[in-house]
């Protein structure tokens, strides 16, 4: 499977200096204890990795498909930005599957910035994520759960560690290995971040 990218960070909007005029100074990206300060072009792709959902759910927002999308309204130089957005680890790359999906989970961290609207009695396998009542994001009782307690592991894989033992301590045979658990969930982080349900931080 091809790599895809996924953005890092909390936007934090512009910062405008006291006199300074009708353009801000620049763009502010909080990165774990750091403030990233970005101008107005890189910040602009970095919001744009948040765009196109159904990409993200699809595990096919690639960094061809980020410079597609960005290039319009940021111009030449697209590429070489998200090359540099990568380097400063406020854009992340992983291959879904593979051995990096698994380095990505035990290098960043999940932060919820949404509401768990639970499930129906209609649909009991089914949970729901959103703000002020209104439905962002339908995912599996095991993401759903890894999302709601994401905040309190020291990494995205401790997380799923604590959930499998949890498995296992309730039952002779988990019906997914440790490994396919930590796939399942690194195929879930994209559309999480994009639908502005959580923001992830580097390690």
């Amino acid at each position: 499977m091809t790599a895809i990218v996924v953005p890092v960070g909390f936007g934090n909007g512009p910062r405008f200096a006291i006199g300074s005029g009708p353009e801000p100074e620049f763009y502010e990206v909080l990165r774990a204890d750091q403030s990233i300060a970005l101008p107005h072009d890189a910040y602009q792709v970095w919001l744009t990795a948040h765009a196109d959902i159904e990409s993200h759910a699809n595990l096919t927002f690639t960094r061809e498909r980020l410079v597609e999308l960005a290039e319009p309204s940021v111009g030449d130089g697209t590429t070489e930005l998200v090359e540099r957005l990568l380097s400063s680890r406020v854009l992340a790359e992983y291959e879904p599957g593979a051995e990096s999906a698994l380095h990505f989970l035990r290098t960043h961290r999940l932060f919820p910035t949404a509401e768990g609207l639970g499930n129906t009695a209609e649909e009991p396998e089914t949970f729901r994520i959103g703000k002020n009542g209104e439905v962002l994001l339908e995912v599996v009782p095991d993401v759903y759960t890894f999302w709601c307690g994401s905040y309190n592991s020291s990494s995205i894989w401790d997380d799923i560690v604590k959930y499998d033992l949890g498995l296992m301590s309730g039952s002779e045979e988990a019906p997914l290995t440790l490994e396919e658990l930590a796939q399942m969930f690194s195929a879930a982080v994209p559309m999480i971040v994009a639908a502005r349900c959580g923001f992830l931080e580097p390690l």
